[in-house]
């Protein structure tokens, strides 16, 4: 396709080219002519492909695994895009043999859910014999902020909402729990990419310096790797520099009691854990530059919730799932709106409410406003 349309725009500009020349036009024209079709070419190209890859459609589950299921299953497959991980059969169900692997109970999919990353649900039961349980089946997803397909019948939607692309082609309405934006959501992703590139390039000098300061103040590696909660559930190896000492994580239990943040994240103003070094970077928010590699790799953004633990995704109420349906990122409304100052509840709502009302205008206002509040320290443990 990308080839057809090649030719085509060079087939125009060589009828442009003749028919330029015969008006009269010079070649600075004609150059400039061929720029901006090139660029116009390239970045259409680019959006394309990025949109492709922001769609929120990679693993599914689907909910129902007698013949109903494992047809959707398999065209699924046949499409390509997305890949079936795995079937949760309804009560009573005659379970189809080739809808394989079988993750467990409809009654328990939000257990399901917490444990399997998935990007999107397809719900495949019949509506007069498994009508209660396909409601339950919506109420989770909504509650965890999953998309979800459902076939044409008339179930209570909370918060979910059709999409803008639903079509019945695939014999389902789909639901997104917040709207997409795809071309917007490939202008971040682009964004992502070069900003990160090019701030890695101008930081490199305080890389150097910081990745010295730490390696002669303290024992131990210059980078610290923790496991984190990535979109729709995905862990991935967040880097920071390292400001603690290196068996920080086996002396947390010990200093549980003395945790001054609500909800299940630790958070201690004077952490004994901290070097003299590590106090400084992470007031001024230092430590935290190298998840710029995190952004350049596509698991984390600029801007977006920032990504937790697993055992502290472990412990969230259902609504608190939600943070996971975006990419997470460096800086937030948390960051602006106090940080450790204020409590992990409003922390999570401030969450909901971006999520709710992203846009690119909202993401770049929040860039502007974490530069002072980085630089001053403000809200740091």
């Amino acid at each position: 396709m990308t080839i057809v349309v090649l030719v085509a725009v060079f087939t125009i500009l060589i009828v442009l080219n003749a028919t330029f020349r015969a008006l009269g036009a010079t070649p600075t024209d004609l150059r400039l002519l061929l720029a901006d079709a090139c660029w116009a070419l390239t970045m259409r190209i680019v959006f394309r492909y990025l949109s492709q890859r922001e769609a929120p459609a990679h693993e599914v589950i689907i909910v129902g695994a007698g013949i109903r299921g494992r047809l959707t299953g398999e065209a699924i497959e046949k499409r390509g895009r997305e890949h079936v991980i795995g079937y949760v059969p309804f009560k009573d169900e005659p379970v189809h043999p080739r809808a394989v692997p079988l993750l467990g109970a409809s009654g328990d999919l939000e257990r399901v859910l917490r444990s399997t990353p998935a990007g999107r649900v397809y719900i495949a039961g019949n509506a007069l014999k498994d009508g209660p349980a396909m409601q339950h089946s919506i109420t989770v997803c909504e509650h965890l902020g999953i998309p979800f397909g459902l076939p044409v019948y008339p179930f209570r939607l909370e918060r979910a909402r059709p999409s803008k692309s639903a079509s019945l082609q695939d014999g389902y309405l789909h639901y997104d729990l917040f709207e997409p934006k795809l071309r917007q959501r490939a202008f971040k992703r682009l964004f992502d990419i070069v900003s990160s590139a090019a701030a890695l390039w101008l930081l490199l000098p305080i890389f150097v310096v910081v990745a010295l300061l730490v390696k002669v103040t303290s024992r131990g590696p210059v980078l610290f790797k923790q496991e984190r909660v990535g979109l729709h559930g995905r862990r991935f190896h967040m880097l920071k520099f390292r400001s603690m000492v290196v068996n920080a994580e086996e002396l947390k239990a010990s200093l549980a009691k003395h945790n001054e943040q609500t909800g299940p994240v630790f958070k201690m103003r004077r952490d004994p854990r901290v070097t003299r070094i590590g106090r400084f970077i992470r007031k001024y928010s230092i430590d935290e530059l190298p998840q710029l590699i995190n952004v350049l790799r596509g698991d984390m953004s600029v801007v977006g919730p920032r990504p937790p633990v697993p055992s502290e995704v472990a412990r969230y109420e259902a609504w608190q799932l939600r943070r996971l349906c975006v990419r997470p990122g460096l800086t937030c409304l948390w960051q602006v709106s106090g940080r450790n100052q204020i409590s992990f509840e409003d922390w999570m709502y401030l969450d909901m409410q971006y999520i709710d009302h992203w846009s690119l205008r909202q993401d770049l206002q929040l860039i502007f406003r974490t530069l002072p509040v980085v630089f001053l320290g403000r809200g740091a443990s």
